[in-house]
Formats: C-alpha cells, sequence, structure tokens
C-alpha cells in the first residue's frame, strides 16, 4: 500500500478514538514505539491528500498504542480517522536484517501451497491481536493465513513469493 508519488509504508492502522482529547487508538505494525517516535513524517491518505500528522505523545501497550497527534485536539476530529492506516516514508524505517521485513512488504506477494500451485495474491494484512492474519485473495475468493512459522514456509521479497503449509500439513 505505497503511494505512487513518495515512497510511503503503512506502520500502522487507527482502530478507534480514545478519551475526549483526541487520542488514537492504533495497531502498529512491524514497529515499537521507540522507533515510532524516532519518525518525523507521519501520514494518513484522506482519499483526497496526503494528511501530515505530527506526533506529540505515545503510550504503547499489549497490542495497541495511544497515539496523540498536533493536529487532532478532540475526538470528534479523532473519528474521522477510525480505520485509516498510518504511512510514514519509507527511507525514514531503520534498515532490516536479510531475515526481516515490514508487513507492508507483503502486500501483492503471490502465494503458493506446498505443490507451488497458486493461491492469490496477499491483499491486505489484518492484526486482530494474537498474530498477523494475511489476506489471500483469488478472484472473489479469499483465504486467511496465519504470519506465523506453522503456516509460513518460505517468504521471499525478490521474488515476491510466499509460500504456505496447507492445513493438512500442520
Amino acid at each position: 500500500m505505497q503511494s505512487a508519488e513518495v515512497n510511503r509504508t503503512a506502520i500502522g492502522v487507527v482502530r478507534k478514538p480514545h478519551g475526549i482529547k483526541g487520542g488514537l487508538k492504533v495497531t502498529l505494525y512491524s514497529i515499537d514505539l521507540e522507533m515510532l517516535q524516532n519518525l518525523e513524517q507521519l501520514f494518513v491518505n484522506t482519499g483526497d491528500e496526503w494528511k501530515q500528522l505530527t506526533l506529540r505523545n505515545s503510550q504503547g501497550y499489549d497490542d495497541f498504542a495511544i497515539l496523540s497527534f498536533k493536529e487532532i485536539h478532540d475526538r470528534t476530529q479523532a473519528e474521522a480517522f477510525r480505520d485509516q492506516e498510518i504511512y510514514t516514508v519509507r527511507e525514514d524505517l531503520p534498515e532490516l536484517n536479510d531475515d526481516e521485513f515490514y508487513i507492508d512488504d507483503l502486500i501483492d506477494c503471490e502465494v503458493v501451497n506446498e505443490k507451488n500451485e497458486c493461491l492469490g495474491k496477499v491483499e491486505e494484512i489484518l492484526s486482530p491481536a494474537a498474530h498477523d492474519i494475511i489476506v489471500v485473495k483469488s478472484g472473489n475468493e479469499e483465504i486467511l493465513i496465519p504470519l506465523v512459522n506453522d503456516w509460513i514456509v518460505d517468504i521471499d521479497l525478490e521474488a515476491r513469493k510466499i509460500q504456505v503449509n496447507s492445513a493438512e500439513e500442520i
């Protein structure tokens, strides 16, 4: 989900407003609060334009963070950001080791089973709580696959391919 004009990468998704002063309850993707606090440029795509946000305060919890931004002053303004992804400029993110990736890197990867049969492409990543889930779409069908070692055999970002085990193999 990167924009065409600037290489932006999704780093989290707003779940809902938090409190009366415009806080946002956010599920962070492949980053932690320390990395987030070092990011200078954060954005939300409003559909018409990219709106830049300035982080004012952040608090971390087990599976979510509460973020406050200088541009959001009350719960009514915060409500407009519900279910929106928060982005940063890719170059602002730290370099990763060869075996690491950002969740956003998986979008549009082809997913194949152990017989190398195509199951579809990754359309989105869900972060419900315990672990991330890749949503694989093929035509009108969707397959949900947990992003855990029992299910994921290999992720080859250069080839844009993810190999998974079938349910029978687990």
